[in-house]
């Protein structure tokens, strides 16, 4: 008869560590948050947020999702993922070389365009 074998279950992939106080080597600037606000939020004099979680490459650009987006309906969230391609985040390092895989997260605030 086989002997019961105990197998321990494969470790859990690595959770990316937080990047608490990015760095930021690029951010959007007025033109482009104008250029990329919400239409629809713009017609209808409607500000918002929306919070976006991101993974850090080792170039430093973001790759993005949107956790939350207040108020819904408007667009804030599509907008940010777009405007999300203009930060550039110091990325983490290890031995001095630098790695992806840091977490970020940001709420960004859309304010209307004067």
């Amino acid at each position: 008869t086989p002997i019961p074998v105990a197998v321990d279950p494969p470790p859990a992939p690595p959770t990316p560590s937080v990047i608490t106080n990015p760095v930021f080597l690029q951010r959007p600037d007025v033109r482009q948050f104008s250029q990329y606000y919400p239409e629809r939020a713009n017609e209808r004099e409607v500000e918002g947020r929306a919070t976006i979680d991101c993974i850090v490459a080792a170039d430093g650009r973001l790759s993005c999702t949107v956790t939350s987006e207040d108020p819904p309906g408007y667009g804030f969230g599509e907008a940010t993922l777009r405007i999300s391609r203009f930060f550039r985040i110091a990325p983490q390092t290890r031995d001095g070389v630098p790695t992806s895989g840091g977490r970020f997260r940001t709420t960004v605030r859309w304010q209307r365009p004067d």
